[in-house]
Parts: C-alpha cells; structure tokens; sequence
C-alpha cells in the first residue's frame, strides 16, 4: 500500500524515448507508438520509453511497472522506482527509459501495468506483430 494517498493516472504512453529538459524539467516524448514490427523473436527493443502522469499523489511512493504477456498473463519483465512528491496540488510524471531491452518473447498483445505498492494504477498496451524478412524493427519518422 503507498504510504500516501493513492494517486489517479491521466495518461501512460509508450514511445520511443523520453527527454528531460534540465532547467525547466519539461518532458518531451519521442515516437509515441502503439504498434512494433519485429522481424524475428525474442526480440530486442533497441530503445523504448513508459511514461505516466499522476495527480493527487503525495508522500513516498515505490511505483512498479510490470510487462505482461496478455496471452496467458505471463509476467515478461518487472521495473521498480522509488518517487517522493511533494505536493499533491501538481502533476507528477513517472518516466522510465530503457534501451536494448529483451522483453518480446513472441509476437501478440502485451500490457505495461504500474502500480504503487501493490495498488493497480493504469496500464497500455502494445500490439508486437511479427513480419516476414525485412529490417528489424525501427519506430515511425515523423514526416518532413
């Protein structure tokens, strides 16, 4: 159980990387993707970012993002962080950047889950399809 209220998720995306802005602390999201290609499996994620935006959050937290297979809720990989928000009256946002990364056993539908403590907060998915030949998956450019 979190030590302070239990906070609510307004957004959890997945992309292909998360940057920090190191004076102003703004996030800004690369690739937000819902699908991946991959040619083979297991498959390596070469780079992949979870981000997650909390309010009415306060006090310590140790937050746990699982990666579930959702064929047979098969738990595939499992990260942990410790947060301390200050003050419930702001957003707070939970980034994870994770690069070469074997998560993708297979293809088909998997779910990032976060809770705090053992309390379920939000969850999003990714739909891995498999493809014939090709390049390794790489994401989306945006277009020029």
């Amino acid at each position: 159980m979190p030590e302070g209220p239990i906070p609510s998720v307004v957004a959890m995306l997945v992309c292909e990387q998360i940057i920090t802005e190191q004076g102003s602390n703004a996030k800004t999201l690369i690739n937000i993707f819902e699908n991946m290609r991959a040619a083979s499996f297991p498959f390596i994620v070469n780079r992949i970012g979870i981000y997650a935006r909390l309010v009415d959050a306060q006090g310590n937290y140790q937050f746990t993002f699982r990666l579930v297979n959702l064929k047979d809720e098969t738990l595939v990989a499992q990260m942990q962080a410790a947060m301390n928000i200050m003050d419930s009256a702001y957003c707070a946002e939970l980034t994870l950047n994770l690069q070469n990364f074997p998560i993708l056993p297979e293809a088909g539908k998997y779910e990032f889950q976060l809770y705090a403590g053992d309390v379920y907060l939000s969850r999003v998915t990714l739909n891995v399809i498999q493809v014939q030949g090709g390049t390794p998956w790489q994401p989306p450019r945006p277009h020029r």
